[in-house]
């Protein structure tokens, strides 16, 4: 019998799935009501992940995707670097909620014209203010998360075995050009480890270095005439002013020790505080208030923009303004970063973190601009959104 043996070949087909840059969906664009400029992302977490630049009609004008090496990238921004216009960001790596990299300043062809220190990359601003010898000067602000040895036995780990780690967040002020360091502030020289709302857990552990706990997490740094210092803790939910003199705390808002009395609101897990106006005792404030944080479940509400007004004679807080997400009606906390800009015009720009879109809003609240750079639920967010003039070279 003859036998006949038909041999198939199994053929292992690979196809290529091209790779496109983040598509911004535009769903409401109020010619009319917006501001002028351009929206700048750092969207992460994504194929192409990178800096880039949209028009209000979502086409892309700079797509800066790899241009800066390998790593990942967040707060790209403009900035003024030696009275020149110039763009800001950090590149480096990421893990557990904070990083280790540089900060980035770039011409308009995108090349490094300088890299400041190590850095975390949840605050970068190059800043003009009056310092406290009463000079206007520039001063690059930058955060630092480092680990050191604790005794945390009072918050269930073990002070052996090299067991015992916390993370003390500093800021520090730069000279952006030397690179010389003007001014150190730590977390733990000046905020007690019981003034979290974040316990060991999980990745933050506190059972190693690599998992030491972020009781703190320090993710803005704004800087007032005079020299003090506006700071936002993310896992206190409190904002604190420090003394540019010798970084005592003058006053905090929020959290479990609020100077002030917060009048028919409360914020929770906030990121990017920044003075919007005033001085003595009467500022107005910004936020985006996240009201969920991924180590503390689940969500207290949903997110939003604020505007806030301090009296800090009276030592009263009250809510000027909320700006919500067009997300709402699905929940969509933003459980990661956000931001709030306001405008010249007095618009507020909202970048939602990880829910990953970008909205502006006037000063009554009405919403006249909405784009998505992915859908609600994706792992895709940019830390912040900003909305400015674009004097780089297209690409």
């Amino acid at each position: 019998m003859l036998l006949t043996c038909l041999v198939l070949a199994v053929c292992h087909c690979f196809v290529a799935v091209a790779q496109t840059p983040p598509t911004l969906t535009v769903a409401v664009n109020d010619k009319s009501a917006v501001s002028p400029g351009y929206i700048y992302l750092a969207p992460n977490t994504i194929p192409l992940a990178g800096p880039y630049v949209y028009d209000l009609n979502g086409t892309i004008v700079f797509n800066g995707a790899g241009k800066l090496g390998s790593g990942t990238i967040h707060d790209f921004h403009p900035c003024v670097y030696q009275k020149t216009p110039r763009f800001c960001a950090w590149k480096g790596t990421t893990s557990l909620g904070y990083g280790s990299g540089q900060a980035l300043i770039l011409d308009n062809h995108f090349n490094v014209v300088k890299a400041l220190p190590t850095s975390d990359y949840h605050e970068f601003k190059i800043n003009h203010a009056l310092d406290a010898q009463g000079q206007y000067s520039d001063t690059a602000l930058l955060s630092v998360y480092t680990a050191i040895r604790r005794d945390l036995s009072d918050f269930g780990v073990p002070y052996q075995d090299d067991q015992g780690w916390v993370v003390d967040c500093h800021f520090r002020a730069v000279d952006p050009v030397t690179s010389k360091v003007i001014f150190d502030w730590s977390s733990l020289d000046h905020v007690p480890l019981n003034e979290t709302y974040v316990q060991p857990t999980g990745g933050i552990n506190g059972y190693s270095q690599r998992n030491a706990w972020d009781y703190f997490h320090l993710n803005s740094v704004a800087q007032l005439d005079g020299g003090d210092y506006l700071i936002s803790s993310r896992h206190t939910s409190t904002v604190y002013r420090i003394s540019g003199k010798d970084g005592s705390i003058t006053w905090r808002l929020g959290g479990k020790h609020s100077d002030f009395e917060l009048q028919g609101f409360s914020f929770d897990s906030q990121h990017d505080v920044r003075v919007i106006s005033g001085g003595g005792n009467i500022l107005t404030l910004s936020l985006f208030d996240n009201e969920y944080n991924t180590f503390v479940q689940p969500p207290r509400g949903l997110s939003s923009g604020k505007i806030i007004k301090l009296d800090v004679a009276a030592k009263t807080a009250s809510l000027v303004h909320q700006y919500d997400s067009p997300s709402n009606d699905i929940g969509n906390p933003s459980g990661d970063g956000g931001s709030v800009q306001v405008t010249i015009k007095g618009n507020a720009i909202i970048g939602w973190g990880s829910d990953a879109q970008v909205t502006e809003h006037t000063a009554d609240g009405r919403l006249v601009y909405a784009a998505r750079f992915a859908v609600p639920g994706s792992s895709a967010n940019s830390y912040r959104a900003f909305k400015a003039h674009f004097t780089g070279i297209s690409a």
